[in-house]
């Protein structure tokens, strides 16, 4: 008999739901927008329905589904699975989980995505079975995972892997948690959108703007392709903002000294012959002699379907649900 996993990867924007059998082979995905305003009942009805329709594509009977693994924002209480205070969703105390027992009848697991997406590099990515092994993704926001010891570290509360929130500039720019200097506010997709708005509308960056199609605001894919074609002003912007993941990434190895970073997330991906090589220098050069042994940096090999992956592994890995 068959045993399948459907995955669910719940974003602010868009839903990205799976099936896959329990060996991480993805047979089948779904893409939709998340319902606007994410109202929770709206966003459970397009899980269900997500889910039926890719049931029924590969005839799968009740008893081949091994679990229902669900992948949200945090700060999320786990295992209860409790949404607790979701500025990427707007949603405070929400039994993600609880509802969706209710509805389904199924085995049902709720986790922080990016801790789905550490579970997804430790079961099947390149550095699979890797004890000590942190995940970080560098997109619009940027936010982390933490395998230590084989395990998954959540914290105390289960807000472990803030990584994106980390001072790395007293006084820098203000990020959207109202605090100054976080990683988030200096080196993510949407820092770095905010910083060629602001070139543009001081008349500086027309390379990059050049980059852009008609009408539209340059952001890091123009900013890549500006580097690429030589453009000093790209230049020096890509290289603070290299300068800036790689403190945080040494500050992250120096505490946690991990055998293996691995790096996601679309700008982080998009950019990648751009940014691996710099940070990854970065960090060898300001980080203790020791935690600078074996230490494994590169990017993900499981691209945008990591967290999918992850809802495998997180099946795979809670037994009993």
């Amino acid at each position: 008999m068959r045993k399948l996993v459907v995955g669910v990867d719940l974003g602010g924007t868009k839903i990205l739901a799976g099936i896959a059998d329990v060996n991480g082979t993805i047979l089948e995905k779904k893409r939709v927008l998340t319902p606007a305003g994410a109202d929770p009942d709206q966003v459970f009805d397009v899980i269900i329905e997500c889910a039926t329709e890719l049931l029924k594509v590969y005839q799968v009977q009740e008893e081949e589904i091994e679990g229902i693994a669900i992948a949200t924002p945090g700060p999320l209480s786990f295992p209860e699975g409790v949404v607790r205070d979701s500025p990427n969703l707007g949603w405070e105390q929400v039994h993600f989980k609880e509802e969706l027992i209710r509805r389904t009848g199924q085995r049902i697991i709720v986790e922080k995505d990016t801790n789905m997406a550490v579970l997804g590099e430790y079961y099947f990515g390149r550095q699979r079975g890797c004890s000590d092994l942190l995940y970080i993704t560098v997109s619009t926001g940027i936010g982390g995972g933490i395998i230590c010891s084989g395990e998954v570290y959540r914290g105390h509360l289960g807000g472990a892997g803030e990584f994106g929130h980390m001072v790395v500039e007293a006084g820098g720019a203000i990020c959207n948690c109202g605090r100054s200097g976080c990683l988030e506010a200096l080196a993510s997709g949407s820092a770095v959108d905010k910083r060629l708005g602001q070139m543009v509308e001081q008349g500086q960056g027309q390379g990059i703007l050049n980059c852009a199609n008609p009408g539209e605001r340059p952001g890091p894919r123009e900013l890549g392709i500006a580097v690429r074609q030589g453009d000093e002003e790209a230049r020096l912007l890509l290289s603070q903002v290299t300068r800036y993941l790689g403190i945080g990434i040494a500050n992250l190895v120096n505490i946690f000294n991990p055998r293996a970073i691995i790096i996601g997330g679309g700008m982080m991906l998009g950019l990648k012959d751009l940014l691996l090589e710099p940070v990854r220098t970065y960090v060898y050069e300001h980080v203790f002699s020791l935690n600078r042994e074996d230490l494994i940096i590169e990017c993900t090999s499981l691209g945008d379907d990591i967290v999918l992956y992850g809802c495998v592994a997180a099946i795979l890995n809670n037994k009993n649900g």
